[in-house]
């Protein structure tokens, strides 16, 4: 969660280049849709309240995923 934490510092930082906000956000969201599964379920609902579209869109989709897994081993 310090990452995350550190990572939501930077995005909120109004000195930091836009090239290092988007970096930040586009590897986020490549860990999300294609390893989720390295975050915990409190990380992922934390991640679905950002306030940048395509992370809380991408936490969204591993949530359902989640779901969905439990759904089926019941």
């Amino acid at each position: 969660m310090a990452t995350l934490e550190a990572f939501r510092a930077v995005l909120d930082d109004s000195g930091t280049p836009e090239i290092i906000r988007n970096h930040i956000i586009d590897s986020l969201q490549y860990t999300l849709r294609n390893y989720g599964q390295v975050f915990t379920a409190k990380e992922v609902e934390w991640l679905t309240r950002w306030d940048d579209a395509r992370i809380p869109l991408a936490a969204s989709r591993e949530l359902q995923k989640r779901t969905a897994e439990v759904s089926r081993s019941s």
